[in-house]
């Protein structure tokens, strides 16, 4: 009778540890996240933020700041696919700023886009501890915009305690683009309309892919019968490219 009650103890006790071993694995597997939804979080562990091209049009970017929802514009569709397939969880804000070459002028625009990002930069770094890191895309104006926020010359730079936490960076048709940085893609044998100083991104050398192709009206300073700075970046080959190195970076 004593045997029996030792054996029904010991039995009881693997049973728990069992149980409790099973549990614990169980919110383990749980704590890994899958492929992330858009978060409704304010501070997710990855925020992508875009800034639109001359003249495409505005719309809700999914901000609550006064220089967000700003809209995406037609060439940053990647925005959407990097929140979802990040395994991290992840929003995205869109810039607010005129995007306009009159009314006001270009270099008025650009001007209060990057002021407009390094302020929406500031502000969620400064709200957000640091598991949360950023990913930058812009695409004509808007990569103009962001290498004004980033660039070492640049008189309206992001603070480097934030651009430690800038994961990735994404050019589509850069006016300013420069010929022979390491970060350029497409092979575009020509400098831009108003092309930087070289080495002036190099801080960001292993987080930019800078796109422009031969063509480009602004990323090449030259005639464009065929449109590919209008046409050429939201085709699904240059969007997949840009996404999966943006996911490598994550």
């Amino acid at each position: 009778m004593q045997q029996m009650s030792v054996r029904r103890l010991r039995r009881a006790v693997a049973a728990t540890v069992l149980t409790a071993a099973t549990l614990t694995a169980a919110a383990a597997t749980a704590a890994v996240p899958a492929h992330a939804v858009s978060s409704t979080l304010t501070c997710p562990g990855v925020i992508v933020i875009g800034v639109r091209g001359t003249n495409e049009a505005a719309g809700s970017g999914g901000g609550s700041y006064n220089y967000a929802s700003g809209g995406f514009g037609g060439r940053l569709n990647l925005s959407s696919s990097v929140v979802t397939e990040t395994a991290a969880s992840a929003r995205r804000i869109a810039v607010k700023y005129p995007a306009t070459a009159v009314a006001p002028i270009y270099s008025i625009s650009q001007s209060t886009g990057t002021g407009n990002i390094k302020a929406l930069v500031t502000s969620l770094g400064d709200q957000c501890g640091y598991g949360t890191r950023f990913v930058l895309l812009g695409y004509s104006q808007g990569a103009h915009v962001i290498g004004d926020a980033l660039a070492s010359d640049s008189g309206n730079r992001i603070a480097a305690a934030y651009r430690s936490r800038i994961a990735a960076v994404v050019f589509f048709g850069d006016p300013t683009f420069r010929y022979g940085e390491p970060f350029n893609v497409g092979g575009a044998p020509r400098t831009g309309t108003w092309p930087r100083a070289a080495g002036v991104l190099s801080e960001f050398n292993n987080r930019l892919r800078s796109y422009c192709y031969a063509g480009d009206r602004w990323c090449q300073n030259i005639s464009d019968p065929n449109d590919v700075h209008g046409t050429r970046y939201q085709t699904s080959t240059v969007q997949s490219s840009a996404k999966s190195f943006i996911l490598s970076k994550l």
